[in-house]
């Protein structure tokens, strides 16, 4: 009962907070105190919100580019995972890879994201790498200082009662690093998103990036708006999914 209380009290703090700031920006636009050409109001991009989905433009943009974004996602998760835990595996080899990856990881990836559209074109398979490169990196690092987080001592003590690798690796070091994966899972979906928007934004014919794009060289501040709403919303509720997810996969940890 007081997990549910302190669950609550954030959330109902949260909404508000929301409908306060959304009345006085809609007050203030009716009262003419800011000028809607530039700010727009809550009701018309409301109006704007079922306008579009009644037509289905939104359905249709929303849908490539979080198929972009998961696959960026995905194939980012997977080889960032594997290459973070061969790196905790191989001591050596990550002695002399680490600092390369280091050095990879501070180049700006939205400054790739011409030269990969250039490459690849405006299709799907360069949104999926922008968004990609954006997580990869993400879950190398977690995952490494996943594994390196692994108790040796627990590790040695299965060994002497004759664990196999494949059963230390299963009871021992993915439990370790589950939390690790989750937390860049968390961090990761934003990012993917992010990537592929990003990608549609610079060289694109369809997605949200590009309706934005398109939006503001039209000054159309209302439907830009609420594409990045569409946005928050669709985060806060992949974000309150991975979350839940965590709560079922962690249920072994003391809060």
């Amino acid at each position: 009962m007081k997990t549910n209380t302190r669950r609550k009290g954030p959330l109902l703090c949260l909404i508000v907070f929301l409908c306060g700031l959304f009345l006085l920006w809609e007050i203030l636009a009716r009262r003419g105190s800011i000028d809607v050409l530039f700010f727009s109001s809550p009701s018309l991009i409301w109006n704007e919100f079922l306008s579009m989905l009644a037509s289905g433009i939104l359905k249709r943009h929303l849908f490539i580019s979080l198929h972009e974004a998961a696959l960026g996602l995905i194939y980012g998760c997977l080889l960032g995972s594997l290459a973070g835990i061969l790196l905790g595996i191989g001591k050596q080899v990550s002695a002399v890879i680490m600092p390369l990856m280091v050095g990879l990881n501070s180049i700006p990836k939205l400054a790739l994201a011409p030269l990969i559209i250039i490459w690849f074109g405006i299709g799907l398979t360069s949104k999926a790498l922008i968004a990609g490169l954006m997580v990869f990196f993400i879950f190398t690092f977690n995952m490494y200082a996943g594994y390196n987080s692994v108790d040796a001592s627990l590790v040695h003590t299965l060994r002497l009662l004759g664990a196999n690798r494949r059963q230390i690796i299963r009871h021992v070091v993915w439990p370790s690093c589950l939390p690790w994966f989750l937390a860049s899972l968390r961090v990761g979906l934003g990012l993917a998103l992010s990537g592929a928007i990003v990608g549609e934004y610079i060289g694109a014919s369809r997605g949200l990036g590009w309706l934005i794009n398109d939006a503001s060289g039209r000054y159309d501040i209302t439907l830009v708006l609420c594409c990045v709403f569409v946005i928050i919303v669709i985060m806060m509720i992949l974000d309150s999914l991975v979350r839940l997810l965590e709560r079922i996969l962690l249920k072994w940890r003391p809060e």
